[in-house]
């Protein structure tokens, strides 16, 4: 995670979770009208919807998903990958210390997508030896698969910098947090899944009196917070082309 984020900037539940937020009705459509976007699909060095905090409180603007950006041109500094943030890293890496420093964010998002691997004989992942496993042979096919939660907004918890550049110029940089592969996910993406934060949540994450080690527990999870769905869709209208597939909190954890 994550190939491709879909974009949240017109989703019409946005603005009450704004109100929720502490946001006036006023202050929601300013903050909407200067960062609505056009394209539907957000790939890393693109601008993403987050809420940040700011000397002035948390505060929604778009930021660009890379988190290292080149400190004289304010552009993303492709020597590191890091438009995601691995979780078990958040308190180790010097990527978090180093000027500018880190914050938890958040990044809106209707949902996310991934690419499910075909591999050689039509297998999946979970399918592969474990050798292969270790390092999967090139794939024959690739499936775009939707992970989201149905009619809401997905609150991606993330790490952000804000950068000041050489003619006074603000900006705001992004990567979203990524936990460990979920076994009923592999199938899917091997790799990681993202860390998607709860309402009731966001106050404590967005404070940036906190230290980032009280939030270690949310760093460790290593399951679905609540019910998801993983639906498979065409290219490029995202229509379903199949029957969605539940991501259910510990769908294998009775099995071991």
């Amino acid at each position: 995670m994550c190939g491709a984020i879909y974009n949240a900037s017109d989703h019409p539940a946005l603005p009450g979770l704004l109100s929720a937020a502490g946001y006036t009705r006023a202050e929601i459509d300013a903050v909407l009208g200067t960062v609505v976007y056009t394209k539907r699909e957000l790939r890393p060095t693109d601008r993403v919807l987050s809420l940040v905090p700011t000397k002035a409180g948390k505060r929604v603007m778009s930021a660009v998903w890379w988190l290292k950006l080149d400190n004289e041109t304010l552009k993303p500094d492709t020597q590191w990958a890091s438009f995601n943030c691995q979780s078990r890293r958040i308190l180790t890496s010097k990527m978090h210390s180093i000027p500018p420093r880190s914050y938890r964010a958040v990044v809106f998002a209707r949902g996310f997508f991934e690419w499910q691997s075909i591999y050689p004989g039509g297998r999946l992942f979970t399918a592969l030896t474990p050798d292969e496993q270790k390092k999967p042979p090139r794939p024959i096919a690739k499936h775009r698969y939707l992970i989201h939660d149905p009619g809401k907004i997905m609150m991606l918890a993330a790490m952000c910098k804000h950068w000041v550049g050489p003619d006074g110029e603000a900006m705001v940089s992004t990567g979203v947090i990524t936990l460990p592969p979920h076994p009923d996910f592999l199938d899917i993406h091997y790799k990681s899944f993202p860390l998607v934060l709860q309402p009731d949540e966001l106050a404590g994450w967005l404070d940036k009196s906190r230290p980032h080690k009280s939030f270690e527990p949310l760093f460790n999870l290593t399951d679905y917070r609540h019910s998801l769905e993983a639906v498979p869709v065409n290219e490029p209208a995202f229509e379903p082309i199949g029957d969605p597939i539940p991501l259910v909190p510990g769908a294998k954890a009775s099995n071991g």
